[in-house]
C-alpha cells in the first residue's frame, strides 16, 4: 500500500514541476538518476557486487527501454490530459498483460478472466466518456504507450529479476535510462529546471515518490505473493485521483469515480481468481 501511495503521487508532484517551467524528460532524468544512485549506494552499503554477468546487461538494456517508454509517456501524458485519466489509462497494461498472456502460453484464458477484461475495459469507458470530444490524442498515446511498456516489464521483468538482485538490476535499468535521456537532453536544448522554490520541493518530491515507491515495492515482494502486491498496487487509481484533487483542484466527476470502481473491482477480482487457481495449483 505504501509503493501504490508513493507512485501514485509522482504525476501529480510532476504536473506541478511542469507548471512552474520543467519538462518531462528533465523529470524522468532526474528520478532515474536519483533511483540509480540510492539502489547502487544501498548495494555497497550491504557490502554486494554492483556488477552484474556480460549476458544479463543486455536484459537491463531491454527493460530499461521500457522503463524509458513508461516514464516519458506517463509523465509526458500529463501535458496533456488530466492526471486522474492517465493513470485510469495507465491501468489499461493489466488488460494488455491479460490478453498477451494467453496468446504466449503463458496461461489460459478462462471465463471469469474474460470478464473481468470487457469488465474493466467498460470501466475505463465509462471513466472517460465525458471528455471524449475534447481529450487530446497525444495525451492518450503516451499514455497507453507508458501502459505497453508496463505490460511487457510484467511479462517478462519477473523471469529476468532472477538473474541478480533486484536492486542491482533496477540500478542498471535506470542507468540506462539516465544516459538515454541525457543524450536526448544534449540534443534538445538541455534540461529545463523549475524556476522557483516550490517546483524544486515538487521535483524532490518526485524523485523521493518514485525511489521510495519501488522500494517498499521490492520490499512487500519479499513477504507476500506477486499476486497480492498486484491487488494492493491496484489502490493507484484511486491514490492518484485523490491527489489530483487535493493538490491540483481536478474536478472529477460522478462517471469518472464510478468508471474507476469498475475498473478496480474487475481487476481485483481478475487478481484474487489468479490467486486461488495458484493456491490450488
Amino acid at each position: 500500500m505504501l509503493a501504490a501511495l508513493f507512485v501514485s503521487l509522482v504525476t501529480t508532484f510532476a504536473r506541478i514541476t511542469y507548471d512552474d517551467g520543467s519538462n518531462p524528460a528533465t523529470q524522468v532524468f532526474l528520478r532515474s538518476l536519483c533511483m540509480m544512485l540510492v539502489l547502487g549506494g544501498l548495494q555497497c552499503a550491504l557490502g554486494r557486487r554492483l556488477m552484474l554477468p556480460r549476458r544479463t546487461i543486455l536484459t537491463t538494456i531491454g527493460l530499461g527501454l521500457c522503463i524509458l517508454v513508461m516514464s516519458f509517456g506517463y509523465l509526458s501524458s500529463v501535458f496533456y490530459i488530466s492526471v486522474s485519466l492517465a493513470v485510469l489509462l495507465l491501468y489499461t497494461y493489466p488488460l494488455m498483460v491479460g490478453i498477451a498472456s494467453p496468446l504466449l502460453g503463458r496461461e489460459r484464458m478462462t471465463w471469469i478472466k474474460a470478464l473481468c477484461l470487457v469488465g474493466a475495459f467498460a470501466g475505463l469507458v465509462v471513466a472517460s466518456s465525458e471528455a471524449f470530444g475534447t481529450l487530446d490524442w497525444r495525451g492518450i498515446a503516451l499514455a497507453l504507450a507508458a501502459a505497453g511498456g508496463v505490460a511487457f516489464i510484467a511479462l517478462f521483468g519477473g523471469s529476468a529479476m532472477s538473474y541478480a538482485h533486484p536492486f542491482v538490476m533496477n540500478a542498471w535499468m535506470n542507468l540506462w535510462v539516465v544516459l538515454a535521456v541525457a543524450v536526448y537532453l544534449g540534443f534538445s536544448g538541455g534540461p529545463q529546471f523549475p524556476q522557483t522554490f516550490d517546483g524544486w520541493l515538487a521535483t524532490l518530491a518526485v524523485c523521493f515518490c518514485y525511489t521510495l515507491g519501488l522500494l517498499f515495492l521490492f520490499l512487500g515482494l519479499m513477504l507476500i505473493s506477486p499476486a497480492q502486491s498486484a491487488l494492493t498496487m491496484n489502490l493507484e487509481p484511486l491514490f492518484s485521483t485523490l491527489a489530483a484533487i487535493l493538490l491540483l483542484h481536478e474536478a472529477i466527476a460522478l462517471r469518472q469515480w464510478i468508471g474507476m470502481a469498475m475498473l478496480l473491482i474487475f481487476l481485483a477480482i481478475s487478481t484474487l481468481a489468479g490467486m486461488s487457481r495458484r493456491g490450488k495449483a
